[in-house]
This record gives C-alpha cells, sequence and structure tokens, in this order.
C-alpha cells in the first residue's frame, strides 16, 4: 500500500486569463508606447502634442498600478488563473518603473527651474524698475 507523501499534486491549468493581470500588461504597453515613445516622437512634429500623450501615459500608469495588484492578489499560486501572474508581475514592473522616470524627471525639471531662474533673476538690472516714476 502506497501512503501519501504529503505534499499535494499540483493543481492543473485551467488555462484562463486573468483579467486584471491583462489589464496590468496592456496598460504598461500603452504607457511605455504612446506615453513615453509617441510623446518624444510627436515633440519632434507637433510641438505640445507630448503634453496630451504625457497625459495619457499618466492615466495608464495609475490603471496599470491598480490592476496590477489586482490581477497579483487574484493569482496567487494554486489559483485558476496562476498562469497569468506573469502579465501581473511584467505590468508592475513596466508601471512602476514609468512612474520612476516620471519623478525622476519632475525632479530635474525644478532643479533645472531653480537654477537657471536663481541665475535670470540675479542677472537682471533691478534699479531701473525701482526707480522708474509711474506716467500719469
Amino acid at each position: 500500500m502506497r501512503m501519501p507523501t504529503g505534499t499535494p499534486p499540483a493543481a492543473a491549468s485551467s488555462g484562463t486569463t486573468n483579467d486584471m493581470a491583462l489589464a496590468s500588461l496592456l496598460a504598461g504597453g500603452v504607457t511605455w508606447v504612446v506615453g513615453w515613445c509617441g510623446g518624444w516622437f510627436l515633440g519632434w512634429f507637433l510641438p505640445g502634442a507630448n503634453l496630451c500623450t504625457g497625459l495619457i501615459g499618466l492615466i495608464t500608469t495609475i490603471v496599470g498600478i491598480y490592476t496590477g495588484h489586482q490581477g497579483l492578489s487574484q493569482t496567487r499560486p494554486g489559483s485558476p488563473e496562476a498562469d497569468s501572474r506573469w502579465m501581473a508581475i511584467t505590468g508592475l514592473v513596466l508601471n512602476y518603473v514609468s512612474l520612476a522616470l516620471l519623478v525622476l524627471g519632475l525632479c530635474a525639471l525644478t532643479v533645472l527651474f531653480l537654477i537657471f531662474g536663481a541665475a535670470i533673476f540675479s542677472s537682471a538690472d533691478w534699479s531701473q524698475l525701482i526707480s522708474a516714476t509711474p506716467v500719469p
């Protein structure tokens, strides 16, 4: 007579895809293709269009992070949709890297604004502005 070893057999894969994991992966792809690459490419030809694509990228990043965490919690090992866990992980990585690049870019722009703003402000001749009398 064979005795069980104590470890259950591996759960059979049903082959279904988790919708949240798929949405996170798609949002990560849209973020990079439309938000980053599209904004850079369109910025050369249509000034101002990169602001619109950047806004699309920001929205899809937030959606991708939310759906990625939902998909990750729904695709735990042993669940029927465990095969689509890689989609949730990949979507989260794409979206968090995009968010980190956005934060670093905003910090760099702030530092540049402060440096060049201070240089412009200190080089201006304010004596003419102060001593000028208003004309009635």
